[in-house]
């Protein structure tokens, strides 16, 4: 999750003044929402406290803001929807 978390700010964080471009490159995008949601994903699957209490954990519902986040960047990124699983 730390990492998640890393690859996240780092795409969103402004870059460094000797970048080339102000612009996010398409594929730190893509990695960020593709890393958010197999996250999110795996959690859902392998969370004991999800599946026993019939809803999402603190850490589940967490990793969905996180994804959420990457799935509104990608959008804004491409103009256009993200991909579903």
């Amino acid at each position: 999750m730390i990492t998640l978390l890393w690859v996240y700010q780092s795409v969103n964080f402004a870059p460094s003044p000797d970048a080339p471009s102000p612009e996010k490159s398409m594929s730190s995008v893509n990695d960020a929402l593709d890393n958010a949601r197999f996250t999110y994903e795996q959690h859902m699957r392998t969370c004991r406290q999800c599946h026993a209490d019939g809803a999402p954990c603190a850490v589940a519902k967490h990793l969905l803001r996180i994804y959420n986040l990457a799935r509104r960047d990608h959008m804004r990124a491409t103009g256009s929807n993200p991909p579903t699983s």
